[in-house]
């Protein structure tokens, strides 16, 4: 089978969570089934994959959500003379033809459409990226022959916006790495308060002005704990430097752009990371935690609860200052017992989030969408 995948987002700072899936996924199935083709539409020539012999590299510097992506993909994915064409977000170019398998990761702008960048422009480009959004989706989950997402909490959330694409919905899941320096074997540090961490955007949804507020309480009681933050720098984050600022809120670090190697690093040392997320699709960041045994302090978001299991975080509830203190304070409490509560689940969340049982799913639907291909 000649398997085409839009691989634009691979090794994207700015798209970390789609662009991991990518690889890990592409990974995957090259040792599942290598004796498929695997064509990567990527934006680089050089790229993971690029002397792998099961792997063709199709260069299109066309960047994500813009009309260049409209005008120019179509013709670029045509061109593949694929069997399937798997476009691994919802940012499928209207006028793509042909069989189609589609990844949704969430409908995060369905529920919170002032949480992305576009809420950043004004009212009226907003807008009417907004109805591009919702014309593009629309347009993708109608086309697509099959529909992969990385949780039940998604699949249930497409089936209730948009009844006439559940037949198409495959839960797929997604893995634990084996090769990310998370799991490197450390020497576990003695119990000591240091610092909490953050991993990810500072966009709205994942609440970190909850974070900020639970944080002027924790910095008076544990005056020698910090706070570090590492994210990608963008309009949100220098909002929330600013509203840090602006409160006199001490030992607050902001890290900017992390690669794996120092994130390893991070992870390990730190007393928790600390996911006051009210919205996700599926979660890597924590399991990338707990994988190098650093305990998870999370909310109860759906997805969360469903990829961690009860008993992979101190699980808070959503937008609770109290709630997501009083689980901090269970960690702070006890650093050795969370760390070995975190222990003792990874190999449970190994066995749960396997990318090479998300790969066989994925080249399932491929296969069966090459058969009803029309």
């Amino acid at each position: 089978m000649r398997i085409g995948i839009d691989a634009r987002m691979m090794s994207a700072q700015t798209s970390r969570g789609i662009g991991r899936y990518v690889e890990e996924l592409v990974r995957a199935m090259i040792a599942v089934e290598p004796e498929h083709r695997y064509v990567l539409v990527t934006r680089r020539s050089i790229h993971p994959f690029s002397s792998n012999p099961s792997v063709e590299t199709v260069v299109a510097d066309v960047p994500w959500y813009g009309i260049r992506e409209q005008i120019e993909m179509p013709g670029i994915f045509r061109n593949l003379k694929c069997d399937v064409l798997h476009v691994p977000h919802w940012n499928v170019p209207v006028l793509t033809s042909g069989p189609i398998v589609i990844t949704i990761h969430d409908l995060l702008l369905r529920h919170e459409p002032k949480s992305t960048r576009l809420s950043t422009r004004g009212p009226i480009v907003s807008a009417i990226k907004r109805l591009g959004y919702r014309i593009t989706l629309a347009a993708a989950l109608m086309h697509a022959k099959a529909i992969l997402v990385p949780t039940k909490f998604v699949a249930n959330d497409l089936r209730d916006l948009y009844p006439s694409a559940s037949s198409k919905i495959v839960v797929t899941g997604e893995g634990i790495s084996e090769r990310t320096p998370f799991a490197e074997d450390v020497t576990p540090k003695p119990p000591r308060q240091d610092y909490l961490l953050y991993v990810g955007s500072a966009y709205p949804h994942k609440g970190l002005d909850l974070l900020l507020d639970a944080w002027g309480e924790l910095e008076v009681k544990h005056p020698s704990l910090h706070l570090k933050i590492a994210g990608s720098e963008d309009v949100f984050m220098q909002r929330l430097k600013i509203e840090a600022q602006r409160r006199g809120l001490p030992r607050v670090e902001f890290l900017g752009y992390v690669g794996d190697e120092s994130l390893a690093k991070l992870y390990h040392e730190a007393v928790a990371l600390v996911m006051p997320s009210r919205f996700e699709g599926f979660g890597l960041t924590p399991l990338e935690a707990i994988q190098a045994g650093c305990p998870v302090v999370s909310s109860d978001a759906a997805a969360l609860v469903e990829v961690l299991g009860e008993d992979g975080a101190f699980f808070f509830q959503s937008g609770s200052k109290n709630d997501i203190l009083s689980a901090i304070e269970r960690v702070l409490a006890d650093q050795v017992a969370a760390r070995e509560k975190t222990k003792k689940i990874l190999p449970i969340l190994q066995a749960n989030h396997d990318w090479k049982k998300a790969a066989s799913l994925t080249l399932g639907a491929y296969d069966k969408t090459r058969l009803i291909k029309t």
